[in-house]
């Protein structure tokens, strides 16, 4: 779908839409004989900034990687090899350099229109802002808990992107069905507007929701997320922490947003493995409340984040690459689920399930995911996520929270604090103890013997001092108290085209 039409999607009034929602064949229909549908609770785990392919390019059964695929050298001038291929990450770098190209008009050179034969998808390589970096691909090592679950319950390998921009329009059309004409940067939209989201929508049929950002609440003042809540409603978009505190007391909503603290995102140069672990405890969280009967869970990501996929998108939706979507319930028809869908398909899943009107004509026109589910096969068992401690240990610069531990220079000191956090990402001052630290450095490189082994947290805090002798990456796993667990890449003299 062109953006013309997102646009102009943004102001159909509910009766335009319901009317648009009566011209489309819903895909995964209910029928008469159908058994009742025991899913009253939806969950949707939004991470950040990979493609299906980056993550999921070797899943069994997926529409993965091909075979001696090549793309575009991208030092072709000074290389005479006229082609690369993906390049699979070591076990030094559980991220890539945050550099990459992900904007709109990047993103539309990157995949290659080209008259009569669609998306090539094959122009990944040649920005600066990209290079090696946007075909490096991470293998099930580093995100084991995503591994697992998609292989547990689903996996949907044509999931795209709703459209060819960054994280902040795709998320806003993941929860309007419109970017109502914001694609062309990632910036905040500036004043009010009424954004006719789902959370409008679920308020006015009486359903219930929140949305739990793992962040302290003064980081998303003057934000766009307070303008994206329904007048009087302000306690809706509340912390991390209060999703665990809901689900043990009983006080799950109907639909429940969750995005992640700084660190947790997987967005680069964040380390996978912390948004992974994340994952999993929010998903044992679940498995061992009373909701995991009721309910359905999407994993998914905003957008590719810049990342290279192969499966182009037809030219008329206006879809950008891939993204993974991992469907996890009870009644998930296990393995891979190869039908087209985006992110806004489940506001369609929620909108059949509860009887409510789509949106806009591009909510209406998806793949509302009920073929994904067999209501009525005997419920799968609550998963047994690998990696899901009661804490993580994050690694932050100075400033805290909100400060990453980004690229330095070799030789460069660096303090890294370490913080035992809960699953809300909030720091936890009684973990108490000491913590194994080890080093990957890239191959060839020796750890240095100033790298030290061991910290001791006390109210749950740590800080270490590390240096590095040469460029690359260099990736540090963590090993606390309580099974705590932390890993972090440090990114020194990276460029795009760093080699692992």
């Amino acid at each position: 779908m062109k953006h013309s039409r997102l646009l102009a999607a943004g102001g159909a009034s509910l009766l335009a839409a319901t009317a648009a929602v009566s011209c489309v064949a819903p895909s995964g229909a209910a029928t008469a004989k159908a058994p009742a549908v025991p899913v009253t609770h939806v969950i949707e785990i939004m991470i950040e900034n990979h493609s299906f392919d980056n993550l999921f390019g070797k899943f069994p059964g997926a529409d993965g990687i091909p075979a001696n695929t090549s793309l575009l050298n991208p030092d072709a001038y000074f290389d005479s090899a006229p082609n690369v291929q993906p390049v699979w990450a070591a076990g030094n770098e559980g991220d890539v350099n945050g550099e990459l190209n992900n904007s709109t008009v990047a993103e539309q050179m990157a995949m290659d229109y080209q008259p009569g034969q669609g998306y090539l998808m094959d122009h990944y390589t040649v920005f600066p802002q990209d290079g090696m970096a946007a075909i490096t691909e991470f293998g099930p090592q580093f995100d084991p808990d995503e591994q697992y679950l998609a292989s547990a319950y689903e996996l949907a390998d044509h999931n795209f992107q709703p459209v060819i921009a960054p994280t902040q329009p795709n998320v806003m059309t993941a929860l309007n069905g419109t970017d109502h004409g914001w694609v062309y940067n990632n910036l905040e939209p500036g004043p009010a507007q009424p954004w006719n989201s789902i959370f409008d929508e679920l308020t006015a049929h009486g359903r219930s929701w929140k949305i739990y950002y793992a962040l302290p609440p003064s980081a998303l003042a003057g934000t766009i997320w307070p303008q994206l809540i329904p007048p009087g409603h302000a306690a809706g978009l509340t912390t991390g922490s209060a999703f665990f505190a809901d689900l043990a007391s009983g006080g799950l909503p109907d639909f429940s947003f969750v995005r992640p603290g700084v660190d947790y995102s997987t967005e680069p140069p964040e380390d996978i493995g912390q948004g992974d672990a994340w994952i999993g405890q929010l998903v044992n969280a679940v498995a061992h409340s009373k909701y995991w009967a009721s309910t359905a869970i999407f994993v998914t990501y905003d957008e590719s984040g810049g990342f290279w996929d192969h499966v182009a998108p037809a030219a008329s939706t206006g879809y950008g690459a891939r993204t993974p979507m991992i469907i996890i319930s009870p009644y998930a028809r296990r393995g891979v689920y190869h039908q087209q869908s985006t992110n806004v398909s489940i506001l369609s899943f929620m909108q059949k399930l509860w009887g409510l009107p789509a949106l806009t004509p591009l909510n209406a026109s998806q793949n509302n995911l009920f073929s994904a589910f067999n209501f009525g096969q005997a419920p799968l068992s609550p998963p047994s996520v690998p990696v899901a401690p009661t804490d993580t240990i994050g690694f932050h610069g100075p400033g805290g929270i909100l400060t990453d531990v980004g690229s330095v220079n070799p030789g460069r000191s660096l303090t890294i604090n370490l913080e035992a956090e809960t699953g809300g990402l909030v720091l936890d001052p009684a973990v108490n103890g000491p913590v194994a630290l080890t080093l990957t450095p890239p191959p060839g490189v020796a750890v240095p013997p100033s790298f030290p082994s061991s910290a001791h947290l006390a109210g749950g805090q740590a800080d270490i001092s590390v240096s590095f002798p040469s460029a690359g990456y260099w990736r540090i796993a963590a090993s606390g108290p309580g099974g705590s667990q932390g890993w972090v890449t440090v990114d020194v003299g990276v460029t795009p085209d760093t080699a692992p």
